[in-house]
């Protein structure tokens, strides 16, 4: 019986056994390895025959498949049809690289501008599956949880786009505003909630974080005015001078107003009260002098910009539509002629 307990006899035994170990295991990983990268490929081809080719799209990625052109130049070329706003041939050139080029990373570099390109065409569903084909195989991918946020907030599906984003803050920990932002959206959009709740659950959100004020005050000013000025952030006064010039009169704190300059020049200016001589602001300043003149044929139009981007728009937002950002609008005063609606009724 000692014949088959060799292994206490013979110390050879044993770096036999590990070296036949190591041989399995070494064996098993490299066939897992290809059958993993087969088995991404096979994914990635039926994700890009969920999509058909659009237009002249089978000339263009006959040209992709045999120039001799590399890649990375074709990447170019689709990028720079993508900033000309030729969506569609910047998709088939990528969808054709997809098809050529097997390299995991490029790959995966590919999906990314691919994504992006259906997100800015507004193809949000295409957008969230390329993203989400992307995650199943590289989770860590903070740019695809960002654009996978971004979709769901647009679908309106909030509570989506919060758990993206409470992954995506296990990765980028500076992303701990647009969570804030999220929850800002879930609360004022939740039917479910009276009023007064919301009101006092976003005054809550400010005072702890000092953050997402224009959105806050002016929910707050449209739908809450007392408790509004009753907290209102007066650093905040030149940000919020469109959502200012819009309160009613009877919906005005006058002791807050008389204790702010900007705020004095700003509802002269509107010929709600009369405190202010001048401005140093050209367009207040123009306004008041109107209105002591008694003429009443101007008013003030708003733009908005990103302090981020500098990019305007001329619809307030609580995210930059270009770049992103959050909480970054800044109001632009321009002066406009007051128009008068004509009663043209009959009586």
């Amino acid at each position: 019986m000692d014949t088959f307990f060799i292994e206490f006899r013979d110390p050879l035994f044993g770096v036999v056994v590990f070296f036949i170990l190591l041989f399995t295991l070494s064996f098993l990983s490299y066939w897992w390895g290809r059958y993993k990268a087969a088995r991404e490929h096979r994914d990635l081809e039926s994700f890009l025959g969920k999509f058909e080719s659009i237009g002249e799209g089978v000339k263009l990625t006959e040209q992709v498949q045999t120039n001799s052109l590399s890649s990375e130049s074709w990447l170019l070329l689709a990028q720079s049809f993508e900033h000309q706003g030729n969506y569609e041939k910047s998709v088939e050139i990528y969808h054709a690289l997809l098809s050529k080029n097997r390299d995991p990373l490029f790959q995966k570099d590919a999906l990314l501008l691919l994504g992006k390109s259906f997100f800015k065409a507004g193809f949000l569903e295409r957008s969230r599956q390329t993203f989400l084909q992307i995650l199943n195989n590289a989770p860590r991918t903070p740019q695809a949880l960002h654009f996978l946020g971004l979709i769901y907030e647009q679908l309106q599906q909030y509570d989506k786009a919060l758990e993206v984003m409470e992954s995506l803050c296990e990765l980028s920990p500076d992303t701990v505003s647009e969570k804030l932002y999220l929850e800002c959206r879930i609360l004022i959009s939740d039917h479910r909630i009276a009023l007064d709740e919301k009101a006092d659950k976003l005054i809550e959100l400010y005072e702890t974080h000092r953050h997402m004020g224009y959105m806050v005050f002016e929910w707050l000013f449209t739908y809450r005015p007392l408790l509004g000025w009753n907290h209102f952030d007066q650093s905040l006064s030149e940000r919020l001078s469109d959502v200012l010039w819009r309160i009613g009169d009877e919906n005005l704190d006058l002791d807050i107003i008389a204790s702010n300059t900007f705020l004095r020049e700003l509802f002269t200016a509107k010929g709600s009260v009369d405190l202010a001589a001048g401005s140093s602001i050209f367009e207040l300043d123009t306004l008041i002098a109107l209105r002591r003149c008694g003429e009443m044929k101007a008013t003030l139009q708003f733009e908005y910009t990103c302090d981020k981007c500098k990019q305007i728009s001329f619809l307030p937002f609580h995210r930059c539509p270009h770049c992103h950002a959050i909480d970054s609008v800044q109001s632009i005063m321009n002066l406009s002629k007051e128009r008068f609606e004509e009663n043209n009724s009959l009586q």
